[in-house]
């Protein structure tokens, strides 16, 4: 299953819709024929579509377009590229989040008891 109707079940399951047609009415320059070639895999959703439902589904928007840009490659090569920055920009994340929190003090970890 590809990115854009991954979204777009998911909007569906946050709106508690059962149809497609409940979707294509949310957004104007959406209609059924591009529900279903997204459904194919033909087409894509638009960078304003896919905000709108991450926003709706509470997934990052900069996560959200770059899996559609990772979608909308239309290369292997360009695919890759696409995965290596999303991978860069989450070790940074992480490393920030690591610093952050050697900075803050003491790491709580639960106590360990230990039988003699």
């Amino acid at each position: 299953m590809n990115f854009s109707y991954e979204l777009i079940e998911k909007y569906k399951e946050v709106k508690g819709y059962t149809q497609d047609k409940q979707v294509v009415s949310d957004f104007t320059e959406f209609n059924s024929g591009n529900m279903s070639q997204i459904k194919k895999g033909n087409r894509h959703l638009t960078a304003n579509q896919c905000i709108a439902m991450a926003n709706t589904v509470g997934m990052d928007q900069k996560e959200a377009l770059l899996k559609l840009a990772i979608e909308k490659s239309k290369s292997k090569e360009e695919g890759k590229i696409w995965s290596d920055i999303v991978k860069k920009i989450s070790a940074a994340c992480i490393a920030g989040i690591l610093a952050a929190a050697s900075l803050t003090g003491q790491v709580a970890t639960p106590h360990l008891r230990y039988r003699r």
